[in-house]
């Protein structure tokens, strides 16, 4: 008769089960938010390592011809990207430009890029609203020749924006 009645006493009570699935809840409460910046973080690293890549193809660009590129009549790609991506595109080619510059994206991309260029400052940006709540952020790279030498900066928008 005892072992019939310890049988039935085995089991989780519904106060253990209550303060387990609060527990679930409170890491589920800490973990989400922390695990959509991460997310966010990775997709702003694409207009950093674009920008970087116009960079340097301008500094060699000017290296051989003392001038930056000229200005870019079109902000590629074209389109919204919310709720996906850009998707790949030829218009880089198309455009004198972009072509100089040797600048084309091969995959699907988050982020609209415009150049302005001249003899001896250039400017690209890139745009991208990254969880499409109608906020862009952007990123700007600024070139400039002192001393005829060419160099770049790029500036990332406020670590809270979008």
């Amino acid at each position: 008769m005892r072992l019939l009645n310890r049988m039935k006493q085995r089991g989780f009570t519904l106060i253990e089960l209550m303060i387990v699935v609060a527990i679930i809840g409170i890491l589920a409460a800490v973990a989400i938010p922390a695990f959509m910046d991460y997310m966010k973080k990775s997709k702003k690293t694409e207009a950093a390592l674009q920008l970087n890549k116009i960079m340097k193809n301008d500094k060699v660009f000017y290296i051989t011809n003392a001038a930056f590129v000229a200005t870019s009549g079109a902000a590629l790609p074209t389109g919204t990207p919310c709720p996906t991506k850009f998707v790949v595109t030829t218009a880089w080619a198309g455009d004198a430009a972009w072509a100089a510059l040797d600048f084309q994206i091969d995959e699907p991309n988050l982020f609209k890029y415009t150049y302005t260029g001249g003899a001896s400052t250039a400017t690209a940006i890139a745009a991208g609203d990254l969880d499409c709540d109608g906020t862009s952020i952007t990123y700007t790279l600024t070139m400039t020749s002192p001393g005829g030498n060419a160099a770049g900066s790029i500036s990332e928008p406020p670590p809270n924006s979008d």
